[in-house]
């Protein structure tokens, strides 16, 4: 996928797998293994996107994991155990979310209880 058409098809069907997963109330795993080039090419770009991002943006900082858990960054230890178990819930990779996703919002987690 190397134009922007091709990404453009690929985010139209992307956006109308997880349409259809909300409608159907069907994890987005089970639509995009139904579509195994666009799973194939998402999760290269996870990968690229996870390397090229991971050493070079540094250490997550308390005002980047509060915006991932959509909390301020002064919030209560059960503020942010609610907003990470609601976010969890709907990213994690079982239910159809990424692995990066899910080490994201346990990082943003870990990050803002630490004192």
């Amino acid at each position: 996928m190397e134009r922007p058409k091709d990404w453009i098809t690929a985010g139209g069907v992307l956006g109308i797998a997880i349409l259809t997963a909300r409608l159907t109330k069907t994890p987005l795993a089970g639509i995009l293994s139904a579509m195994p080039f666009l799973l194939k090419e998402l999760r290269k770009l996870e990968a690229q996107l996870s390397q090229s991002k991971g050493a070079a943006s540094g250490p997550m900082t308390r005002q980047e994991a509060a915006l991932i858990l959509g909390i301020s960054e002064n919030a209560d230890e059960r503020a942010i155990a609610e907003a990470h178990h609601r976010l969890i819930q709907k990213n994690h990779p079982d239910v159809g979310g990424t692995d990066y996703l899910a080490a994201k919002i346990n990082q943003a987690r870990d990050i803002l209880l630490k004192q």
